[in-house]
């Protein structure tokens, strides 16, 4: 992983990646790779602080260059600008996760990120609206974008996020290919995921064919909208909650997990290998969690990336300590359900992803509907978890594959 990551923070792998994910969405006009690298250069390894200054100030200035050129009728350059604004805003606020809910700092970069990106969606050829998804006597935050104002029936590529994504990220990382293949595009955020969480106090749930069910009913019912025609596709932890989903859901023609997850749990087990005995009936029993959590407290201590990643499950998922989370997390398995999954499905592989290393092949091995795996390689740079930092590639086979299953469907 070094290897690809060696350019930002040669010390610091979570800072790395997360700086790699944000250069990775230039090809959607939401960054620029040497502003990238300059923000990157005023950052101290391991610093938080000066990554929350140096990112908001970047997306602060990209604002103020949008709204110059908005005023002189350069819609294309305000455009731009506002969608680096809104990639650098997600981006300065991702290690604040101590109290997202009650922090001020947390909310206001959450809402300017999506604020600017409905900005520069204002400006773009398609038809963009926020919408509200019916759910369990609520609703779920999205957003619906549609290649015209016509109303004949098209593909609907559902995006289901993940552990952190968000609705806006979505959209530079699948959006614009839909969008230009004619496919309309429906991304939204879950329990434990952006809005739903942060302002609904919703948390994950394991069983997430109740969440991915409300909206494919939502999707079905616009209009403009090829019922026979719905793709679901998963990205990161969202590769579990969208498998799991498919399990139950049979409207989808096709189903893309980017990349494939069979036990989310394994990722909070890693001290497990594939020979070591089942431990979770140890975690189980709560005599260990004094341990447990004495532990992760001092590994998060010297590892940014654990130390976020405990903080955000925490968060996401509504717990209060390290072992509560391996527990919980424990449900989030396709051991029992991924024999009831029938839907075409393309299992997406990241050789060097750090999160989820050998789940894609574990789930493919599993599955007994139409399936495919690919993964992308080094030589590609797509080899990371999720292929951040080779979107143009990652979209060139996700659509190269879904445009066949699609014209399946139609025959």
């Amino acid at each position: 992983m070094a290897q690809l990551l060696n350019h930002y923070f040669r010390d610091n792998d979570s800072f790395a990646f997360e700086a790699m994910r944000a250069a990775g969405y230039a090809n959607a006009g939401a960054a620029d790779v040497a502003e990238v690298a300059a923000i990157c250069s005023r950052i101290t390894s391991g610093n938080e602080f000066q990554w929350l200054e140096e990112w908001k100030n970047a997306a602060d200035r990209a604002v103020r260059h949008a709204e110059s050129s908005l005023s002189r009728g350069n819609k294309p350059g305000a455009k731009e600008g506002f969608l680096r604004a809104s990639n650098y805003y997600r981006t300065a606020e991702f290690y604040r996760r101590e109290d997202p809910r009650n922090d001020v700092i947390s909310m206001d970069l959450a809402e300017l990120s999506c604020n600017t990106f409905l900005r520069a969606a204002d400006l773009m050829p398609y038809v963009t609206e926020a919408v509200r998804i019916p759910y369990e006597g609520t609703s779920l935050p999205g957003i619906l974008m549609k290649p015209d104002a016509g109303h004949d029936p098209k593909p609907l590529l559902i995006a289901n996020g993940g552990f952190d994504s968000t609705k806006e990220e979505v959209f530079y990382s699948l959006a614009p290919i839909a969008l230009e293949l004619g496919m309309n595009v429906l991304a939204f955020e879950g329990p434990g995921q952006g809005d739903a969480v942060r302002k609904q106090k919703l948390t994950f749930r394991h069983d997430w064919e109740n969440v991915v069910t409300p909206v494919v009913d939502y999707a079905i019912s616009q209009r403009g909208v090829d019922s026979s025609k719905i793709v679901l596709v998963g990205i990161s932890m969202g590769g579990y909650l969208a498998a799991r989903a498919s399990a139950f859901e049979h409207r989808l023609a096709a189903v893309v997990l980017n990349d494939g997850v069979f036990d989310f749990g394994a990722c909070f087990r890693k001290g497990e290998s594939k020979d070591s005995p089942d431990m979770r009936p140890v975690f189980e029993t709560k005599q260990w969690d004094h341990l447990i959590n004495t532990k992760v407290c001092q590994n998060a201590a010297r590892d940014t990336g654990l130390k976020w990643a405990m903080s955000n499950a925490k968060y996401t998922f509504g717990t209060d300590s390290a072992a509560e989370i391996i527990r919980e997390t424990a449900k989030y398995t396709l051991e029992d359900v991924v024999h009831l999954i029938k839907t075409p499905t393309l299992v997406l592989d990241a050789p060097d992803d750090h999160f989820m290393m050998d789940q894609p092949t574990e789930l493919f091995n599993m599955l007994r509907c139409e399936k495919d795996l690919i993964a992308l390689t080094q030589k590609e740079g797509g080899s990371l978890h999720c292929h951040v930092g080779a979107p143009s590639r990652l979209s060139q086979v996700i659509f190269d594959w879904l445009l066949e299953k699609l014209v399946k469907t139609t025959v």
